[in-house]
């Protein structure tokens, strides 16, 4: 199924012929195992537009960064990802720009319906809004906005949509703080990162 938030795109893996995934999966999981590994954001950053993900100028992923169908990414201009990052994008993630998501940060698209005789996967969208902060180890699930500017502390667990500019920690997430609406920062990363 293909969506659209704010004229971006937004991909899931249903709109992927079968057929197709048999060759895509085993690339994106190759991807995975091996190219997130290589001390070249530039590399890495290459092998993942290859393989759909559409990735703005000045963002980067950080090593060991995994990504489920590639395809269904989106970041935007000076966003960051940090090292051993999640990103489920089954359903279909938009990281809007400078945005930072600092390591160990899960964003999980896909879930099922415990009510389903069949127990059938869902997927829905995730959507990150500029200038937000994802910190150490949060979790987002699926369908989840966060607004700008937000901050989601560490290890929270989001459940609900967040605000712009709210700070958001705690399992379940709940808000804790509201952040300065001055913001101005593109951030940047190491060279060799």
């Amino acid at each position: 199924m293909q969506r659209q938030e704010n004229n971006i795109k937004i991909y899931d893996h249903n709109s992927m012929k079968r057929v197709f995934k048999y060759f895509y999966y085993p690339l994106f999981l190759f991807n995975n195992a091996v190219i997130n590994k290589i001390p070249s954001r530039h590399f890495r950053k290459w092998c993942y537009k290859l393989l759909g993900a559409r990735i703005r100028k000045n963002a980067f992923l950080f090593r060991r960064v995994e990504v489920l169908f590639p395809k269904g990414l989106y970041i935007g201009e000076n966003s960051t990802v940090g090292w051993f990052c999640l990103l489920d994008a089954r359903g279909g993630i938009i990281i809007k720009n400078n945005v930072i998501l600092a390591s160990y940060v899960k964003l999980i698209t896909g879930s099922h319906d415990a009510q389903d005789k069949d127990f059938h996967a869902v997927f829905k969208p995730i959507i990150i809004d500029d200038y937000s902060w994802i910190c150490t180890g949060a979790t987002i699930l699926q369908g989840i906005h966060i607004g700008k500017g937000a901050v989601v502390a560490a290890n929270a667990l989001v459940t609900k949509d967040v605000p712009d500019y709210a700070i958001v920690g705690g399992v379940p997430a709940k808000v804790i703080g509201v952040r300065n609406q001055e913001m101005n920062y593109k951030p940047t990363t190491p060279i060799l990162h």
